[in-house]
């Protein structure tokens, strides 16, 4: 995705919480009142005005946001349709889909591209321009249609996760073929002088982002083989989604809420997009990077893309020009910045087990140590709701150590060592939703192996 000239603001210092420092000038202090920063449309210059209104979350200390919880975009649990965890591998099925899928669209965008550079002259070339700029518009429409049908048919019960999984990633190839297509397209409309259609490809590009997420992304490079076996936790919801995965020791979300949505409907200014997520994530601005840790991408008739850089990783989130709130949002976690809570131990045959949770779909570590020693021990996992039969995790390791995706509800974890085997019941809370939902400290209790 690229950032349009005039019609794009970059934000390098922001408002009264962000903490940046205008470039060029040394980074204030912790509790120093930084400046609000606006762009002047014509010329991207930076005109900088003292804050005289601080965001909600401005309250929020450095020392404060190093022990709180992140807050996340999720969907609340009575809103919630359907939700599971399955570990998806590479598929031949699917693979060759994905594969057919992005050979078509691809070849698509080379000859809507030749089209209009081969032709002549400019009036001719710009008449094709907006026909493939509509062309774009309708399939934009066309992806929104099927990725609400597919959340829709997984929330019935009509598909899979792993028919869910293929769908969206399938949906996401699309959308990032459209979107590399209306970029060729700008490249040419610069050359062009007396033709600006910026406001046109910038709003298409927004609507795109719709479609397309890092977990989505993943999913495609697990099951073409190009990444290894995942777990991934899925959700749905009257059109919203939520997707998580394990990468790379990176906690990896993305979060959908079609239900917020109310676009084309007002106007936001880039300070007033990054208000709404200073609000919504008070200790991520707390501990953004003071230098180059936050920009903005967007239009005042659109949604904006606030991208903040800070010390437990980065976030992305989308502001919706209607309601002015935060409907979606990508979350990068590495899992030694993730605040976990010991849960109660389960402790049989000389093996301690303790679940360290974050929230119900995030992720969780499993510990398993000697009773009498207090080693580590290596020993299978297996994680399996209490209704259904448990599949294994993989193994704790020499450090008796193992990070996986919890489940969305009440799940059952089992160690085995051997002929010892020890089993725990957890009670995941509800993630510390942007939406002020208190969060909920869950818990473990020891449940003992049937005879």
């Amino acid at each position: 995705m690229r950032a349009l000239p005039a019609m794009f603001a970059v934000v390098l210092v922001l408002s009264a919480v962000a903490g940046a420092a205008i470039p060029g000038t040394a980074s204030l202090p912790d509790d120093a009142v930084s400046p609000d920063v606006t762009i002047n449309p014509v010329s991207d210059a930076y005109s900088v005005q003292q804050s005289t209104e601080r965001p909600s979350g401005a309250s929020v200390n450095n020392q404060t946001a190093r022990n709180a919880s992140i807050r996340v975009l999720g969907i609340p649990s009575a809103q919630v349709d359907r939700s599971s965890l399955v570990t998806r591998t590479v598929e031949l099925g699917p693979a060759l889909t994905l594969d057919d899928n992005e050979t078509k669209m691809r070849i698509k965008t080379l000859a809507a591209i030749d089209r209009i550079e081969s032709t002549e002259p400019q009036d001719r070339r710009q008449q094709l321009i907006l026909q493939e700029l509509t062309t774009i518009e309708q399939a934009t429409i066309s992806l929104r249609s099927r990725q609400q049908e597919t959340l829709r048919a997984y929330g019935e019960g009509r598909i899979d996760s792993r028919t869910l999984l293929i769908r969206l990633a399938i949906i996401d190839m699309h959308a990032r073929e459209l979107e590399d297509r209306s970029d060729r397209i700008q490249e040419i409309i610069k050359s062009m002088p007396d033709f600006s259609k910026d406001s046109d490809v910038a709003s298409l590009e927004r609507k795109l982002d719709t479609f397309t997420g890092p977990v989505r992304q993943h999913a495609v490079a697990v099951l073409t083989g190009k990444a290894e076996s995942t777990r991934f936790f899925v959700q749905t919801g009257t059109d919203s989604v939520v997707l998580s995965t394990i990468r790379k020791d990176t906690y990896v979300r993305e979060v959908y809420r079609g239900d917020i949505r109310r676009p084309d409907s007002g106007i936001i200014s880039d300070i007033e997009a990054l208000n709404a997520t200073v609000a919504a994530y008070p200790n991520i601005s707390t501990l953004q990077y003071r230098q180059n840790g936050t920009n903005i991408v967007g239009t005042e008739k659109n949604n904006f893309l606030v991208r903040i850089k800070h010390k437990r990783g980065q976030l992305s989130a989308f502001v919706d020009s209607g309601s002015q709130k935060v409907f979606k949002e990508f979350q990068y976690r590495p899992l030694d910045t993730m605040e976990t809570d010991s849960t109660q131990s389960a402790i049989k045959d000389g093996l301690k087990l303790t679940a360290h949770q974050t929230y119900a779909g995030g992720p969780v570590r499993f510990t398993l140590n000697d009773t009498e020693t207090n080693e580590p021990v290596n020993a299978l996992i297996t994680v399996g709701l209490r209704s259904e039969d448990s599949v294994a995790v993989g193994k704790t390791g020499s450090d008796g150590s193992l990070w996986t995706m919890a489940p969305g509800q009440a799940y059952q974890v089992t160690a085995i060592k051997g002929n010892s085997v020890v089993l725990l019941t957890v009670e995941p809370g509800q993630p510390p939703f942007v939406n002020g939902n208190q969060t909920q400290t869950g818990n473990a209790s020891a449940v003992p192996v049937p005879a």
